[in-house]
C-alpha cells in the first residue's frame, strides 16, 4: 500500500520544520517495516530547509505547489491533489502540517499542532483572512479526515472546546511530540554569550505571538530587583506572516544594550546557547506544543513560561516555572526564588521519545488503513 507523508512549511526550520527533522525518520522506518510503500511529497523550501528530508531523498518527492501563496496552494491542492494521488497510486494521505483535507482526496489523516486561527481573531493581519485559515486548516480537517492526530492534550482539550462535537472526539487521538533532544550530543563551540546571568528566548521573532515585550519587561524587572546585570538573548527567524511586526519589534530593542537578537543559528550554537543560559523564557500562550520547551527540558534547563499555556505545562513538567506573564515583578521574585534553590531542575526523564512518537503516528496509519503486512 502506497502511503504519502506530506512535509511542507515556509521559511526557516522552526517549529514545524524542527518537528519534520525530529519525527520523520522513524516514522518512515516504522511504516516500511510495517509493509508500507511510504511516499514523502514535499514542498522544496522543506527539502532545503531539512537535513532529514535530504537523508530521506530516495522517498521524496518534490511538489512546488506546496510552497504556492496559501491561495494558490489551497486552489492546486482542491483542484489536482486528488489526480496526482491517483496517478501515483497513493491510497493514503497523511498532512503533517497545515492540511488541506476535501472529500474526494484518498482516506486523509490530519496533523493538528494548535488552533491559533480560533483563538485570535486577527492571527493573520484581519479577520476575514484569519477566518478563512480556520476554514481551510482546522475545520475542514475535522469534518472530512477520517483521522485527527493532535500533538498535545492541550490542543485536543482546545478543539473539543472550540468544536464541541461529540462525534470529533472519536476520531481525535492525542500523540505527544518527543521530549529528546539531538541538541545534547553535539560538541561545545565558542558563542557570544555574556558572563552574566541571562535569559534565552529561542523561536520565531512574532512579538505578540511569543510575548517577546513580556520577556523583555521581565529582564527588565531582573535587572532591577537583583542589581545583577542580567540580559536577554534572543534566537530565531522572522516569517514573511510577522516580517513587519518581529522587524518593528527589533528596532525597538535597538536602545536597551542588554537584549541582544542573535539570528537564527545552527543547531550546534544553539546546543551551546541551551547550555549556557540561566534560564529560557518562552511565554506564548498559543502553543499546541512546544519544541524550545522540550528542547530546553532535555538540556537541563529551567523554563519560564506562562501560567495560562497548559501545553508548556504539559511538555516541561517539572523544569517549568509557571508566571503571570503581565506581572514582570512578582515573576522575577519567582525565578529568582528558584534558582536560589536549585540553579537547574530535577533530571529525572520526561516525557515520551521521538521513535515512541513515530511508532504511536503508525498504530494509528494501520488502525486507519486496516493494512499491515
Amino acid at each position: 500500500m502506497y502511503i504519502a507523508l506530506i512535509a511542507h512549511y515556509l521559511g526557516p526550520r522552526l517549529g514545524i520544520g524542527q518537528y519534520l527533522e525530529r519525527l520523520l525518520p522513524s516514522l518512515v522506518e516504522e511504516l516500511t517495516h510495517q509493509g508500507f510503500k511510504v511516499i514523502i511529497l514535499a514542498s522544496p523550501n522543506a527539502v532545503t530547509q531539512t537535513p532529514a528530508l535530504e537523508k530521506l531523498k530516495h522517498l521524496v518527492r518534490l511538489l512546488p505547489p506546496l510552497d504556492y501563496s496559501p491561495v494558490k496552494r489551497a486552489t492546486w491542492v482542491i483542484t489536482r491533489l486528488a489526480k496526482y494521488c491517483h496517478r501515483e497510486k497513493i491510497e493514503t494521505i497523511v498532512w503533517l502540517s497545515n492540511p488541506i483535507v476535501l472529500p474526494w482526496h484518498p482516506p486523509t489523516i490530519a496533523v493538528i499542532h494548535d488552533v491559533n486561527e480560533w483563538k485570535a481573531a486577527n492571527k493573520y493581519g484581519d479577520r476575514l483572512k484569519t477566518w478563512l485559515r480556520a476554514m481551510v486548516y482546522l475545520d475542514a480537517s475535522l469534518r472530512f479526515a477520517q483521522q485527527i492526530i493532535v500533538v498535545s492534550e492541550a490542543t485536543k482539550q482546545d478543539l473539543c472546546h472550540f468544536r464541541p462535537d461529540p462525534q470529533l472526539k472519536l476520531k481525535l487521538k492525542a500523540i505527544a511530540n518527543g521530549n529528546d533532544s539531538q541538541l545534547s550530543d553535539l560538541a561545545p563551540m565558542t558563542i557570544p554569550a555574556p558572563n552574566s546571568p541571562f535569559l534565552l528566548s529561542v523561536g520565531r521573532i512574532d512579538p505578540a505571538a511569543k510575548r517577546l515585550p513580556e520577556a523583555v519587561a521581565l529582564v527588565s524587572a531582573l535587572r532591577e530587583i537583583s542589581h545583577e546585570p542580567w540580559e536577554l538573548h534572543l534566537l530565531g527567524g522572522i516569517n514573511t506572516t510577522t516580517q513587519a511586526s518581529g522587524e518593528a519589534f527589533l528596532e525597538s530593542i535597538k536602545n536597551k544594550h542588554w537584549v541582544h537578537y542573535q539570528g537564527y543559528v545552527s543547531d550546534r550554537a544553539l546546543a551551546q546557547w541551551y547550555r549556557q543560559a540561566t534560564a529560557i523564557v518562552f511565554l506564548s500562550e498559543n502553543e499546541g506544543f512546544g519544541l524550545p520547551i522540550a528542547e530546553a527540558a532535555a538540556m537541563n534547563r529551567w523554563i519560564v513560561v506562562s501560567q495560562t499555556n497548559q501545553a508548556s505545562c504539559e511538555v516541561g513538567e517539572n523544569a517549568v516555572i509557571p508566571i503571570t506573564a503581565t506581572n514582570p515583578q512578582m515573576a522575577a521574585k519567582k525565578l529568582l526564588e528558584r534558582l536560589q534553590k536549585s540553579p537547574s531542575p530535577p533530571t529525572e526523564a520526561r516525557g515520551q521519545s521521538w521513535r515512541e512518537t513515530a511508532s504511536a503516528y503508525a498504530a494509528e496509519i494501520c488502525r486507519l488503513t486496516g493494512f499491515a503486512e
